[in-house]
């Protein structure tokens, strides 16, 4: 096999990379995020500065994996985040205090279908309220700048634990979701499929090469 067509075999066969997935966040009004909360500071140095609760939704574009990182964790509680998928991703922080912004601690990845996620990312503790996106207790970090209806493939959330005199601070247990497809793009299916064809041609133009040499010989 040439060179050249051998590259191209190598390229056709290449693992399929993922598309672009999102997770569309839409809010009604936001808050600038309180003055108590432990890793504002933090928080600003990656642009946010806002939050929204009851009301606001995320909801994926498309069948995605959502990679998910604890950032934070303040409370006097046992707060838990689990995730409503198979199988199901379960944390519990020890109830002190714990800033891991320089270095997040990887909670595992779990496969989601495109649609809201109400229902399927939940705080909960002893002692306090639970919590799931769009409800009083559950609060997405924003940018300055952010627009409702944007696609992110990042976003943090996080849990405001108290069912009485919530502090509404957020930051309880604050979490980092990443999203990428579960799928490859079309154009890169193509690209293999592409390959598989020319290992296909390389094969037959082989063994007819062998079949006229065995002929003359």
């Amino acid at each position: 096999m040439k060179p050249i067509f051998a590259a191209l075999v190598l390229a056709g066969l290449g693992i399929p990379a993922s598309a672009q997935a999102a997770a569309v966040i839409s809010f009604d009004n936001t808050i600038s995020i309180a003055d108590n909360n432990n890793f504002k500071t933090q928080l600003a140095a990656l642009g946010l500065t806002k939050y929204d609760t009851t009301g606001a939704s995320i909801v994926l574009d498309a069948n995605s994996i959502i990679t998910f990182h604890l950032m934070g964790s303040e409370s006097s509680l046992n707060d838990t985040f689990s995730t409503v998928s198979s199988p199901i991703l379960t944390t519990t922080e020890s109830g002190s205090f714990q800033n891991n912004f320089a270095a997040p601690i990887l909670l595992g990845s779990r496969s989601f279908n495109a649609g809201s996620l109400a229902g399927l990312l939940n705080f909960s503790s002893i002692g306090g309220k639970s919590a799931t996106v769009g409800q009083n207790g559950f609060g997405i970090f924003l940018t300055r700048n952010q627009l409702s209806g944007t696609g992110v493939s990042t976003f943090y959330f996080a849990y405001d634990d108290e069912a009485k005199n919530a502090d509404k601070d957020y930051d309880d247990m604050i979490i980092r979701a990443t999203v990428t497809s579960a799928v490859p793009e079309p154009q890169t299916w193509a690209l293999m499929l592409a390959g598989f064809g020319f290992v296909g041609g390389a094969m037959r133009a082989n063994r007819r090469k062998a079949r006229i040499a065995v002929s003359c010989a």
